[in-house]
């Protein structure tokens, strides 16, 4: 997802250009990662280069961690960061910049995927769950439990995961019957 910033990096700190997104496709090919995004893309003009403040929904798709279906989660993400052009407008000169900040390119493109990229991929759940009444897998046959219930025996508790075992079935029982 490109801008070019070529006139906005010739206007007075403090200039603003907005751009709203609609399902814009987003593309790292070194990363394989492919995406589409849509919200709001807020570029302003500093000192230094160009401030992206975003707000935007992406759907990644993702593997339950318990019924290990595949779905797509709605994301969204806050971006805020500046990018530092590789020479200086008027000048020409080389711009010194960090290596963990984000560059516009020798076109003046400012190129919003990588940071797309990046912000999703910290916003991920660390496991991801399809919906969250997920009933799982059956730890015997492996059944998708969501879709149709087994006639598996559970396996029982052995060690130090019986009283866990026994608490739990105790628990269930006086839930059932209503007893607190």
């Amino acid at each position: 997802m490109q801008f070019n910033v070529a006139l906005l990096l010739q206007e007075p700190v403090g200039s603003i250009r907005a751009e709203d997104l609609l399902d814009e496709p987003v593309a790292v090919p070194a990363e394989d990662y492919v995406a589409s995004a849509t919200g709001r893309v807020n570029l302003l003009r500093t000192q230094h280069g160009i401030l992206v403040r975003s707000n935007m929904l992406v759907h990644p798709s993702l593997q339950c961690g318990r019924c290990l279906t595949d779905f797509e989660l709605t994301l969204p993400l806050r971006i805020d960061e500046e990018f530092i052009p590789l020479r200086d407008f008027v000048t020409g000169d080389p711009v010194e910049a960090d290596l963990d900040q984000f560059r516009i390119d020798e076109r003046n493109e400012l190129d919003l995927s990588e940071a797309i990229r990046q912000y999703e991929q910290a916003a991920l759940p660390i496991q991801p769950i399809c919906r969250e009444d997920c009933a799982g897998l059956c730890p015997v046959c492996g059944q998708n439990l969501n879709e149709r219930v087994c006639d598996c025996t559970p396996p029982k508790a052995e060690g130090a995961w019986a009283s866990l075992a026994g608490l739990a079935e105790r628990l269930q029982t006086e839930e059932s019957h209503g007893s607190p």
